[in-house]
């Protein structure tokens, strides 16, 4: 392989994301932070406030897409910061950009896709040993999501000798992150206690959501990846920071899955690091570029099977979640406010047509803290669910309830079998 080998994997890599930006509906999670982004307020219910300041001001797709560009520009600054080589540095971009995680999270708007680019800043910054921009960058990654508090562990190994700047590096995150605690301390800490619940006392763990973690992590690193980031943090010399860094969310979240199902993109940050440290390790150059090659046709694969599902894979998961959304724009002809029964579907609905939204029933949300749309007396709804029609609950607030006909060939009907209702004259 030639020195600009790397180079061209990771130019391919951004043009697969792309190709995944514009072939794919918004995500679910996604429309929901749209809806934060139309209502700036310090923090939301699920997570801090950044991803809705990055949505108002980037828009959702080419806003993940610059926090993926300022990730990959992190990771090479990074690894040349450690004693990379050019040809190193840029064989480590190569290997965090070609891995599942790298390119899920780069091009989706979710709070991680800020949070990896502010994740391996801080370690750069912590590298060169700078309390100051160190402090500034782990609060903005605690202002993308609660999981740059782990930095902490990082940060206290850097400056433990160094009471001043680690206290100077701790009030400057602080600072950077007091609108999410703010706005915890002004709702109960809503925030707070949602999320020490849903990641780490939820219920359902065990044994086999533990499975299910590292079965996660070996796709979202890729299994040759995987295997030789383990061979790495057990047999190589190398940062111990940048091996911190790499064991901490793995160890972490794998931890919190024995007492709760959590989520493949948790421990996302540890490729970032292992991706580093494998490309500063000598021996294995082949198995490195085998990991690459396996992760790029993984890639090559998955997008063209999800940008162009055939019939066959309408019914998988990642498929359901990337499209047929579109469909629901047609409630903007009703003019009517509308209610669903899940979060995510409100923030779809609010993102394709433009109307007030708000949801009954499903998990507590952000829509919850705002409170149902206002109706008058005598006014009319619409309900739209999966699957099911509108409780009896809802109906009963209402003289009326017909279910329109609003067709579905048989793609929409296989994707998402919409049910819609319209509620006539409030009581």
């Amino acid at each position: 392989m030639t020195p600009r080998t790397p180079i061209i994997i990771v130019g391919v890599c951004l043009l697969l994301r792309a190709a995944f930006a514009l072939g794919t509906e918004i995500y679910p999670d996604e429309a929901y932070y749209w809806t934060w982004a139309q209502r700036p307020q310090l923090a939301y219910f699920d997570h801090p406030g950044l991803i809705a300041w990055s949505i108002a001001l980037l828009g959702i797709r080419t806003g993940a897409i610059f926090w993926g560009l300022l990730t990959l520009a992190g990771v090479h600054r990074l690894a040349s910061s450690l004693g990379a080589s050019r040809e190193q540095a840029w064989w480590a971009t190569a290997l965090f950009a070609s891995t599942p995680a790298s390119a899920l999270l780069g091009t989706l708007s979710t709070p991680d896709a800020p949070l990896l680019a502010f994740w391996v800043w801080t370690l750069v910054a912590l590298q060169g040993k700078r309390p100051a921009v160190t402090g500034l960058l782990w609060g903005l990654a605690m202002l993308s999501k609660y999981n740059g508090v782990l930095l902490a562990v990082p940060v206290l190994m850097v400056f433990f000798r160094r009471p001043l700047q680690l206290a100077l590096a701790t009030l400057l995150a602080l600072a950077v992150t007091s609108p999410t605690i703010a706005w915890n301390a002004t709702h109960d800490w809503e925030g707070f206690r949602f999320q020490l619940w849903h990641g780490l006392t939820g219920g359902g763990g065990g044994l086999l959501t533990f499975l299910e973690f590292l079965g996660a992590q070996l796709l979202m690193g890729g299994p040759v990846l995987v295997a030789l980031a383990a061979w790495w943090l057990a047999r190589e010399r190398s940062s111990a920071v940048l091996k911190l860094a790499t064991l901490l969310p793995l160890a972490f979240f794998g931890l919190a899955a024995w007492s709760t199902r959590g989520e493949a993109n948790w421990a996302a940050a540890a490729w970032l690091s292992a991706s580093v440290g494998l490309a500063l390790a000598a021996p294995f150059s082949r198995w490195k570029q085998a990991a690459v090659a396996l992760n790029l046709a993984l890639l090559f694969v998955c997008t063209a099977l999800i940008v162009f599902p055939p019939a066959a894979l309408w019914e998988l998961s990642p498929v359901k979640k990337l499209h047929g959304w579109a469909w629901l724009e047609r409630a903007r002809h009703e003019k009517l406010p509308v209610i669903t029964n899940r979060y995510q579907l409100s923030g779809l609905v609010a993102f394709h047509a433009r109307v007030p939204v708000s949801t009954l029933g499903g998990r507590r949300s952000q829509f919850d803290l705002w409170g149902p749309t206002a109706l008058a007396p005598g006014a009319d709804a619409l309900w739209i669910g999966e699957w099911e029609g509108p409780p009896p609950a809802l109906v009963e607030q209402f003289e009326t309830s017909t279910q329109l006909d609003w067709p579905l060939d048989q793609r929409q009907r296989v994707l998402h079998p919409f049910l819609v209702f319209k509620l006539g004259k409030k009581k």
